[in-house]
């Protein structure tokens, strides 16, 4: 027992990689779709490339989305809508017939003791009955454009009686008809009676919202979504046939029957199974790429985790599309997951996720072969397009290019599965421009995961690298020298980089802020000297090398305080490594002969270089410092002051733990001691 678990203990880091590609397939299990999957493959206008296919069960033909929506549209347009008889409007109207009358009379502007309002107010009353209980009708859209036979039903009371439009008064109607017959009275206040009655006109013919959509919605439900029937045993396609688009709704038909009755049988368990076999697999292909192929990601678990939750995200997104909102598959902006993947690890790991990923969507996407083909292009020259992502334009080009991928892809299966563009449609062009658009995306995801798992981007590096930066603003100002000694490390640094491979730009920014702690105490280093003034003549050896040492500490704090990566601030650390301030070191001893001196006052606290860039700018920087300390620099002097630095540094051990060569190491002497000969502008010694 014990044995186990000093194994577990010693192997945590590998076992908690591993259970995160094991909770990665559960979690796809469990969202992913439980349904059987056909076993045929097939597409409009391609010839059927299995073996003759026989209906094994008796099925119906589904009809396609196309026909139930013009069955719907049929029954929306044949429909006779319901408008309900307002009885409480038109008594409401009547109350409000007396009120208006009784004002009129009394602001009548002639006397009016000899004539009876009686009598004018029951013809009023006569009028309104009239053409209220004929039916006023209120203007609704669905009546709007249609003559005076449009059919409708009118609902009074428990009553529903068919009638035509014609029948009924709309409100302008209404009230000239009743101008008409008050003029036809020939009273002298008929202008009185026009104008009160005019007013008093209530529409209580009124558009039944709910009994119309109830209605409505019955007929609609009751639809067939299906036509005809296939027997078993009745010849479905032959091989070779041509896939027409009967022949393909008569197999989507069958497809839908098939799952569906797998689906409710014991299969079930079967079909989980494996699906769990197969999606293990996938994800065991992916884990073995990884930790083989790109064994420096693999090695830290924040890319790991970064991977695997951006691809389980997609996914998820992805599954729940296909299942709700199935038109919408190509809106997903699918190209987004291998341009975030390759802005933070390499192209090639991003590609192989990728593909991973879309097998494991495939399985469940509407015709899986055109999305898979469609969807490895476009994501293939995403990542073609942006590179290494080092502009910010790189995304802009990246949309384009995914568009217009989208765009030939479509065509071109247009053309190979209808030969002709009758079936274009601008709606799916619509998904292809929402899909390129969103590639945007990746500015706030970059940003989101650089904050999230403490990593950088190539956009980020630029960002830090330019020197109007706060921190590198202030070095210059305060410690001139040394921030023209930084620069010529950077540049040394990026120029040995660009020949044994690795990240230039990372060593570049790095060497920039190598030295940034020399800002707390400038003058106690030689390159910020001036008038021949140096502060060391004035402490003990022991206090200079503290004050030398403490520039890494003091730059690590500084860095932190400014908000700098940690991949930055490993060059701040490392740069120095675990050497010894040799210069004070040795005058120590020659002060104090015979006595032995403590090396910890003087050595660096480290580490080493852990990283071929880190390495790499640790030479750069031990060179370029040296170099300043030439009398007459030739070709020479440089040769052997970077060969002893070199020895000097392996000898110590300096670059054991760095992921660098022996023929890096000799290959970087060159480029450095011919960029120091540029540099010092000293001219090779031509043999004679």
């Amino acid at each position: 027992m014990n044995t186990l678990f000093s194994k577990i203990q010693h192997n945590y880091y590998e076992i908690l990689k591993i259970l995160i590609f094991i909770a990665a397939i559960a979690v796809v299990i469990w969202v992913s779709p439980k349904d059987s999957i056909f076993k045929y493959e097939f597409q409009v206008g391609k010839p059927w490339s299995h073996g003759d296919l026989i209906a094994p069960f008796d099925f119906a033909i589904l009809k396609t989305t196309q026909q139930i929506e013009n069955e719907k549209k049929e029954i929306r347009d044949a429909f006779v809508p319901y408008f309900r008889y307002d009885d409480e409007i038109a008594e409401n109207g009547e109350e409000q017939l007396i009120k208006n009358f009784n004002s009129a009379w009394a602001t009548r502007p002639y006397d009016t003791l000899n004539v009876d309002s009686s009598r004018y107010q029951k013809l009023l009353m006569q009028l309104y009955k009239r053409f209220e209980s004929r039916g006023i009708i209120q203007y609704n859209p669905v009546i709007e454009g249609k003559d005076k036979f449009f059919q409708l039903r009118l609902i009074q009371g428990n009553v529903v009686a068919e009638t035509t439009l014609g029948q009924l008064y709309d409100i302008r109607s209404a009230i000239e008809d009743t101008r008409k017959s008050i003029d036809k009275l020939n009273v002298k206040d008929s202008i009185l009676l026009r104008n009160v009655i005019s007013q008093s006109l209530v529409q209580n013919v009124i558009y039944d919202e709910s009994k119309n959509k109830a209605e409505l919605d019955e007929l609609i439900k009751n639809i067939s979504t299906t036509r005809g029937l296939v027997q078993k045993g009745e010849l479905i396609i032959s091989t070779g046939e041509l896939v027409t688009s009967d022949k393909y709704q008569t197999l989507i038909s069958l497809k839908y029957d098939y799952e569906k009755e797998l689906d409710t049988s014991d299969s079930r368990s079967f079909i989980l199974a494996g699906m769990i076999s197969l999606v293990t697999l996938l994800f065991l292909v992916q884990y073995l790429f990884i930790r083989f192929y790109r064994k420096r990601f693999y090695d830290q678990l924040k890319y790991i985790v970064l991977l695997i939750i951006t691809q389980i995200l997609f996914i998820a997104i992805t599954d729940i599309v296909f299942i709700a909102f199935p038109d919408w598959a190509y809106l997903i902006p699918f190209a987004l997951l291998p341009i975030v993947i390759a802005a933070f690890l390499d192209a090639g790991i991003a590609i192989f996720v990728y593909l991973v990923t879309l097998m494991l969507l495939g399985f469940y996407a509407p015709n899986s072969f055109e999305f898979f083909y469609t969807q490895a292009i476009v994501g293939l020259i995403a990542v073609y397009s942006i590179h290494k992502l080092n502009k910010r334009s790189d995304l802009f080009r990246a949309t384009l290019m995914v568009f217009v991928t989208y765009t030939v892809v479509y065509v071109s299966m247009l053309l190979i599965q209808e030969g002709s563009f009758e079936s274009f449609s601008w709606r799916t062009m619509g998904y292809f421009t929402g899909s390129s658009m969103l590639i945007l995306l990746a500015f706030p995801m970059i940003f989101i995961y650089e904050k999230l798992f403490g990593l950088i981007t190539q956009l980020t590096l630029l960002e830090l690298s330019n020197t109007n930066n706060s921190l590198l603003r202030e070095l210059s100002v305060k410690a001139p020298g040394t921030f023209q000694h930084s620069l010529q490390v950077a540049n040394l640094a990026s120029e040995v980089l660009y020949e044994i491979g690795g990240d230039a730009l990372l060593a570049r920014t790095g060497a920039l802020y190598h030295d940034v702690g020399k800002m707390k105490n400038p003058m106690y280093f030689v390159e910020n000297q001036v008038a021949g003034y140096n502060p060391h003549d004035e402490i003990s050896y022991e206090e200079s090398a503290k004050i030398i040492i403490g520039h890494v500490l003091g730059g690590i704090e500084m860095a932190r305080k400014a908000g700098l990566p940690e991949q930055i601030i490993d060059f701040i650390r490392t740069h120095h490594g675990t050497r010894r301030v040799e210069y004070f070191y040795r005058l120590e001893r020659k002060l104090n002969p015979g006595m032995e001196v403590d090396q910890s006052e003087f050595t660096y606290h480290g580490p080493a270089p852990f990283s071929k860039e880190t390495a790499v700018v640790m030479m750069a920087d031990s060179v370029e410092a040296a170099s300043r300390s030439i009398n007459d620099p030739d070709e020479q002097k440089i040769n052997d002051l970077v060969e002893n630095i070199f020895s000097s540094l392996m000898e110590n051990g300096q670059f054991l733990n760095a992921n660098i060569t022996m023929k890096e190491i000799n290959i970087a002497k060159k480029v450095l001691k011919k960029k120091l000969l540029n540099i010092h502008h000293v001219r090779i010694a031509y043999p004679d």
